[in-house]
């Protein structure tokens, strides 16, 4: 891949669908390299935690493999916004969950038979 500049990669990211702004968790650690981009994660338990990769998917994938080894993980987790069955294809593993968010303007809690009131409504 062609070397660029952290700027460079952070605007390949924001233009290929990744976060705006990258908020990182004081105990992420981001790694960078030229031709290959960036990742940032944190551990936990025996969990390698990927939140944000851009580049060369392949060659970040055998860096954290020796990665998770070093700090004694026994699981990588990753999340994507695109449908995860290219990733399995590539690296294998397997969904284990779903992760919803929405606006809390937006959120209705439903039940059998109406919903329930929003605020400012009287309870009966």
């Amino acid at each position: 891949m062609k070397a660029r500049t952290p700027e460079e990669w952070r605007r390949w990211h924001v233009e290929h669908g990744g976060a705006e702004d990258l908020e990182l968790d004081d105990r992420e650690v981001v790694l960078f390299h030229p031709e290959h981009g960036f990742v940032t994660f944190l551990t936990h338990d025996d969990v390698l935690e990927l939140h944000h990769m851009c580049g060369d998917g392949k060659w970040w994938a055998s860096v954290l493999i020796r990665v998770a080894k070093m700090c004694g993980a026994k699981r990588i987790r990753a999340f994507t916004k695109r449908s995860p069955k290219a990733w399995m294809r590539a690296y294998g593993g397997r969904v284990v969950g779903y992760w919803m968010e929405a606006e809390v303007d937006e959120l209705v809690v439903r039940t059998k038979d109406a919903d329930v009131p929003q605020e400012g409504s009287q309870l009966s």
